[in-house]
């Protein structure tokens, strides 16, 4: 085997900082011109060469016949008419070119004007060292073609500078080519020793493997090259002069991939054109993000429909010289990569030139193992089955594409019908606390599924896994030599709550048999139909990747539901001359640049969408001057020149519908070359949610968390409760919020009977009085408009009375004492008797001077229909002893309590008046309430 080393040549596109970042290099005096389809009836014919006077007889208005050496259709085909209108001329005297285009610009008859480009090969020098073709081991080539040897072969052009089509290792799989430099020219083989860049890029895409010379390639003999050389003999090897004429004759005669290792700054959209012709044919263009070692765009990788390829070692890291950014869509090996060079030799090249052909054989070899897939489906399977590169390049997140390609990887999928697995995420992404989400894929025979979230293993090894957790979420499956990772979009707590409803609280009496009904309020779903942020900062200058300000962002915080639909304005200026900083100063009057403008739209979810491509609008004749531009869905596309309006993004915001829409939105604004700088000064979300239609729903539960639902209504009926609090929690919700706290709503069955205490110090009756009441029966309280408590019923003797007891509230146990006491003590609730603790059968007792404890108990003497309850204690308690008061203390109740220390989780219920007094603490602990309206006291001191 025959190698020759180092000899590698490296052309850098640079820039400096008084040059437009537009295509920096053209050919000498040639000028493309795509004619309005009105004036080129006349340029339908087959001939690539145009007569002037008789074909576009216009010209002559600007250029003079005599000026001009050769005129020409460069992409002549009758398939695409709109690529007939394009000509390409050359002219003899080149001095005043721009002079000349701006003239045609002005003459009405063409939809665009513009120099003919250079573009450059993509290739680093490397020293001697070759090493060997680990590339191929590392995408696991040699595995892929075991589990499929593949089908019918796949043609790839390579459009290079030339190919050596009878090299050794390359002639089996050679196809008919073109040297497009060349009319009648068929021979695409490099003149001389320089030109071996393509030959090399060549080798990669299909070098014939198992012929017991040289090197192997991806393809495995089920690739075909077909060769275009692009460069003419007598021009610089290092470029590319015809390169996008190749590509269409490469799509007219057959290729299915077109491989392309070189590229440039700037926009062109003739070649835009081109590469839409090849993507509408259904040919897949692969193009070198780049050598620049930054996140500048190169064409055309960065144009629509090209899968752009950056460059990794040996360790999957980023080459150094690799480009990176948005617009990469996958990674490949691109260091020390051996293949064939001129003439039947072999060397170790690097670059993004290397990795390009790397993808374009993977992408053959895969079509020809499975020739049914479209071109989007053989895109999605290259990219999803790549592996994660991101611990490798921790910097560079989102910035290398889908990762690096693994051939296997592709293959095995494919066999397995596993490639276009997904995850799917019920019932939403969006968790309220307490919520799970079921995180599944398809289940498949013979598959083994391993969960992480946020890098972490989880236990589960089902098809499906129930997250409670917020987090991103990754299923790997495995199955015979498919490993795929499937990464689904991030779980993420919904913040926004619906609010609590209003309750009210009840009393009954134990085993009254009356029906409590508790009823919560909710708040009304009223929610707008959008949300509006608008940017209030100041104009942001964008200038050939240059920015002079703050990104430009909004933040939503305060947006109700998911999102329905999406509106984003943008108001900007594109001047002419100028730089980043120079948006304050006056528009220079001159043509402004409008192909270079781009904006693009960062969501809090992190996705992506086009709003405006670079390269959509044509270059103006004059300034549009400010532009409002609002883009929606189902709006009119956008045209060529700027204007205000609105139109439909050019990434659809469908995929939108359901997002939460609170967090900071990005815009992005692109201006791909230096001077005449894009002005932003205005930029606004409106976020249409699903809030407006929200229902409002109610329900009750018996735990504050969790627990079980008791009813899905405003209203919560209840009967017959044990003696006590009893506690239920309403909830409420609107649709696409979650639901609120949960509001406490009490019940509190006081105990039968019902025991009230008056001193007789305030009581406004006699003694006998309070005898007759002690002795009687069926008491019954009421209070009246100026809070005096009443007490009716029947004597001993079956006569009527009612009598004034006092002013003040009656008191309840416990009652502290501080000397001796007379106390009436008066039992209400009952059906039948009272039996006292004393031996007394009446509805009351007297107490007369009590000076020691006393724990007085009452038992209505009754049938029951519930469970009989324990007797009801009275206690009264000397003020020198230590007490621990609980329970509740019932409205419109007085209550003193005295003691030496003093705990107390009592809850108190308005209207009452209370004094806690204690000669050497008190301490309110957790459960204390004293309720809005009490008049309550606590005092260091003793009793009196």
């Amino acid at each position: 085997m025959k190698y020759l080393f180092g000899l590698i040549f490296s052309v850098l596109v640079c820039f400096n900082s008084f040059s437009q970042k537009r295509i920096t290099e053209f050919s000498e005096g040639e000028i493309y011109i795509k004619v309005k389809p009105e004036f080129g009836k006349k340029i339908r014919s087959t001939t690539k060469t145009l007569n002037v006077a008789t074909e576009v007889p216009f010209l002559s208005n600007t250029i003079a016949i005599s000026n001009i050496s050769k005129v020409e259709k460069p992409f002549s085909n009758f398939k695409n008419k709109d690529l007939n209108n394009i000509i390409r001329l050359k002219l003899k005297d080149s001095d005043k070119i721009d002079d000349i285009i701006d003239q045609l610009k002005l003459d009405g008859y063409y939809v665009y004007v513009e120099r003919v480009g250079v573009r450059k090969i993509i290739s680093t020098p490397n020293d001697t060292d070759f090493g060997s073709q680990w590339s191929l081991t590392k995408i696991k080539a040699n595995q892929a073609w075991d589990v499929n040897p593949g089908g019918s072969p796949v043609v790839v052009a390579v459009v290079d500078n030339a190919i050596q089509t009878n090299h050794p290792d390359l002639a089996a799989n050679m196809v008919a080519g073109k040297d497009m430099s060349s009319t009648l020219d068929t021979d695409p083989n490099p003149p001389n020793a320089n030109f071996s860049h393509g030959t090399h890029v060549a080798g990669i895409v299909s070098a014939v493997t198992n012929n017991s010379i040289g090197i192997a390639s991806a393809g495995n003999n089920k690739v075909k090259i077909m060769p275009i050389k692009a460069t003419p003999d007598g021009g610089d090897p290092n470029s590319i002069y015809y390169g996008f004429e190749g590509i269409i004759w490469a799509v007219d005669n057959g290729a299915k991939i077109v491989s392309l290792s070189w590229g440039g700054a700037g926009f062109s959209q003739a070649e835009q054109d081109v590469i839409d012709y090849a993507f509408n044919n259904g040919v897949i263009v692969v193009a070198a993000a780049g050598n620049d070692n930054s996140d500048e765009l190169s064409y055309p990788a960065a144009y629509n429909h090209v899968i752009s390829v950056a460059s990794l070692d040996i360790s999957d890291a980023r080459s150094s010289f690799s480009s990176f950014g948005s617009t990469v869509d996958i990674s490949a090996p691109g260091r020390g990569i051996l293949s064939t060079i001129p003439f039947g030799l072999y060397a170790s090249y690097n670059g993004t030139s290397m990795a390009t052909p790397l993808i374009s054989s993977c992408l053959a070899y895969i079509w020809s193992c499975f020739p049914g897939l479209t071109t989007a489906q053989l895109e999605n399977v290259l990219k999803s089955t790549a592996d994660d590169i991101s611990t490798a390049n921790p910097s560079f997140s989102g910035k290398l594409g889908a990762g690096r390609v693994n051939l296997l990887n592709a293959v095995s999928c494919l066999n397995e019908n596993l490639a276009e697995i997904s995850l799917n995420i019920s019932p939403s992404r969006y968790f309220c606390v307490g919520d799970s989400a079921i995180i599944s894929t398809p289940l498949a025979s013979g598959v083994d599924y391993v969960w992480k979230r946020n890098g972490v293993i989880l236990p589960d090894t089902d098809n499906s896994f129930t997250a409670f957790q917020d987090g991103n979420y990754t299923l790997t499956v495995s199955k015979g030599f498919c490993i795929k990772t499937i990464e689904s979009k991030p779980l993420v707590y919904n913040v926004v709550q619906s609010l609590s409803p209003s309750v009210n609280n009840l009393e009954d009496s134990y085993c009254s048999g009356k029906l409590n009904t508790l009823v919560a309020t909710s708040p009304l779903c009223n929610f707008p139909h959008f949300y509006q942020k608008t940017y209030t900062g100041p104009t942001v200058g964008f200038d050939g990747f240059e920015q002079s300000g703050s990104d430009i962002s909004v933040t939503m915080t305060e947006a109700v539901g998911l999102i329905d639909s999406l509106e984003v304005s943008i108001a900007w200026h594109k001047k002419d001359g100028g730089g980043a900083t120079t948006c304050g100063t006056g528009d220079g009057g001159g043509i402004p640049f409008n192909e270079e403008v781009g904006f693009k739209l960062l969501s809090p979810s992190g996705q992506l969408y086009n709003l405006l491509i670079e390269g959509t609008y044509s270059r103006g004749l004059t300034s549009s001057g400010l532009v409002t531009m609002v883009f929606k869905n189902n709006a009119p596309g956008v045209g060529i020149t700027p204007v205000s309006g609105s139109f439909s993004p050019q990434t659809s915001f469908s995929s939108m519908t359901g997002e939460f829409p609170n967090g900071v939105w990005k815009l992005l604004p692109v201006d791909n070359s230096l001077l005449d700088p894009l002005c932003v000064s205005g930029f606004g979300v409106k976020v249409y949610t699903n809030a407006h239609l929200a229902v409002q729903t109610t329900t009750w539960w018996d735990a504050s968390i969790g627990g079980n639902m008791l009813s899905n209504s405003e209203e919560l009926v209840r009967s017959n409760l044990p003696l006590g609090i009893n506690n239920y929690y309403a909830q409420s919700q609107c649709t696409g919020l979650c639901p609120s706290p949960r509001q406490k709503a009490e019940i509190l069955v006081k105990s039968t009977p019902e025991i009230f205490g008056f001193p007789f110090e305030n009581v406004s009756i006699t003694i006998p009085q309070s005898a007759e009441i002690a002795n009687s029966t069926n008491i019954q309280f009421s209070k009246n408009t100026h809070n005096q408590f009443s007490v009716t019923g029947q004597n001993d003797n079956n006569q009527a009375f009612s009598y004034q007891i006092s002013a003040n509230a009656p008191h309840l146990s416990p009652v502290s004492i501080c000397d001796s006491v007379d106390y009436v003590l008066i039992a209400t609730g009952c059906s039948g008797p009272v039996l006292w603790s004393t031996g007394e059968i009446n509805a009351g007792i007297i107490i007369r001077n009590l000076k020691s404890n006393l724990n007085i108990t009452a038992v209505c003497y009754q049938n029951w229909n519930c469970p009989v309850p324990s007797p009801t204690n009275f206690n009264f308690i000397r003020a020198t002893e230590d007490k621990f008061v609980n329970g509740v203390l019932m409205a419109n109740s007085n209550q003193n309590i005295f003691a030496k220390d003093l705990i107390s989780v009592q809850k108190i219920q308005p209207v009452s008046s209370v004094i806690y007094r204690a000669s050497e603490s008190i301490l309110l602990s957790p459960g204390f309430v004293a309720e809005k309206g009490n008049i309550f006291q606590a005092q260091i001191g003793n009793c009196f």
